[in-house]
């Protein structure tokens, strides 16, 4: 009756108070293995790796092999161009790699089995140092010049690129880091930095972001470099000596080349490179060659002078009415010619008058054609040609020709060397969207779009109808490197 009137707390305790039997000695049995599994013998592969001496000169071959290996295509810009050879010996069998917390991401994933790679102490956190083994070209945030005159200091590598997230981890976290932390800063940005030509920004939506800078030359050297901000309705030109008129090459109607008409899309001249935003290096031969001949002969159209320095051009032609003079037989082929043109009718020809036979003085011939070529037909159609007195280069054979000077043009350089652009990611756009070349008449029109065309289809940090959540990483980098200075000066 008395073991009827205990509360069942009461049972509860009297079961507590019952010897364990095989249940003390059988929790050992399982908790001391798993203590030296996980963590007697990491530790031990740690501060004693001579007791796993077999496998610790196995993984110390290792990095041995990958250091010869080459950088991967489109390396990220902070990684040296060498691999490093660590000095530093891997744990033993990667004994620690049980205490991995979560997936690498996929860039670092061929360190998941060496803690020891980042996390150099005793259980510590990862500090800036063992990152900069490998990326040691990362540029800083603020430029060092600059450092002095801000009150900006730098922020741990690990507090923004957190890992152990995924495989995707850290280039998410590179695209949408959030706006806030920049914010706190570029909000009242001359507080921070009081002599930045930077202006404050808070978001991209609205007014909260200032107008685009654009980069532009001024000259042909590195140092000519400007950086412009746009301003409502202006256009913003780039002095250059070359004439290309879009709205020629990008006429509906088609252009005439020698073979047929023609009508050109951008992706006839620009196409894409192997990364996301650039293009490939325009060239004549491969552009524009094919319509702009470089002839020199009219009875020999497909004879060409080559692309480039002048004196290799003069001496092309002076060589070429050498020969014919020494050689009858070649001479007469090229007469021959002349004459069908000469007798062609119908046919709007403004020099047929000067299409003689070949039997006056050869350098009078190559002098009257390099005349032609270059203020007439070819080089001046493109370039700013300018006759020069005088010899020309006495080690090549057409030093006694007319002489020219061909103006030199501006250097490829980025627009906005601040910001990331993904063309792969627009490419269900038209290149008119945004770049207005069929309304550009000069070579000098830049033709980057401005804020407002971007906000058209771009929204701030707070989600928006129809348009895209645009955080700070979507469009800017936190770290600035070598080339994006440069581009700044």
């Amino acid at each position: 009756m008395a073991e009827q009137q205990k509360s069942p707390l009461q049972h509860e305790q009297e079961a507590l108070q019952k010897p364990l039997g095989l249940k003390r000695p059988l929790s050992w049995l399982v908790f001391l293995p798993v203590l030296f599994a996980f963590l007697v013998l990491p530790l031990l592969a740690i501060y004693y790796p001579q007791l796993f001496e077999i496998g610790v000169q196995a993984e110390i071959a290792k990095p041995q092999s990958v250091a010869q290996e080459r950088m991967p295509l489109n390396a990220h810009p902070s990684l040296q161009s060498n691999f490093v050879v660590p000095t530093r010996n891997t744990t033993a069998h990667a004994f620690d790699s049980v205490w991995n917390p979560g997936p690498l991401a996929s860039a670092h994933s061929n360190l998941e089995g060496d803690c020891q790679a980042c996390h150099a102490g005793d259980f510590s956190r990862v500090k800036d140092e063992s990152c900069m083994v490998c990326h040691s070209n990362m540029g800083l945030h603020v430029a060092e010049q600059s450092l002095p005159n801000t009150s900006f200091e730098e922020g741990r590598c690990a507090s923004c690129h957190r890992d152990h997230k995924g495989r995707e981890s850290l280039a998410e976290q590179n695209k949408h880091f959030v706006g806030a932390d920049c914010a706190a800063c570029h909000t009242n940005i001359e507080a921070v930095a009081p002599k930045t030509e930077t202006l404050a920004v808070s978001d991209f939506a609205g007014d909260k972001h200032p107008a685009f800078r654009v980069t532009v030359a001024t000259g042909p050297e590195p140092s000519d470099l400007r950086r412009i901000r746009m301003v409502a309705n202006e256009p913003i030109v780039e002095k250059t000596t070359l004439k290309f008129p879009h709205d020629v090459h990008m006429d509906p109607k088609g252009i005439d080349s020698p073979s047929k008409k023609v009508v050109m899309e951008c992706a006839n001249c620009h196409e894409p490179a192997d990364t996301k935003t650039g293009f490939e290096t325009l060239s004549m031969e491969s552009h524009c060659q094919e319509c702009h001949k470089l002839s020199f002969e009219p009875a020999l159209p497909d004879r060409q002078v080559p692309h480039g320095p002048v004196s290799a051009v003069l001496s092309t032609v002076e060589e070429f009415y050498s020969y014919l003079a020494l050689h009858p037989e070649e001479r007469n082929k090229v007469n021959t010619q002349r004459a069908v043109l000469r007798a062609r009718p119908g046919e709007k020809n403004p020099n047929r008058s000067n299409l003689r036979n070949l039997s006056g003085n050869p350098r009078a011939q190559a002098a009257f054609a390099t005349v032609e070529l270059f203020e007439n037909t070819a080089c001046a159609v493109c370039h700013e040609v300018k006759a020069v007195d005088g010899l020309g280069n006495t080690k090549t054979s057409g030093s006694r020709m007319p002489q020219y000077s061909i103006a030199e043009f501006n250097p490829a350089h980025p627009w906005m060397p601040m910001a990331k652009f993904d063309h792969k990611a627009h490419e269900f756009e038209n290149c008119e969207s945004c770049h207005k070349a069929s309304e550009s008449e000069e070579a000098s029109d830049v033709l980057m779009p401005a804020i407002d065309g971007c906000q058209t289809c771009h929204a701030g940090s707070k989600p928006a109808l129809n348009k895209v959540q645009s955080d700070c990483g979507v469009c800017h980098e936190y770290h600035i490197h070598e080339k994006e200075l440069a581009a700044q000066q």
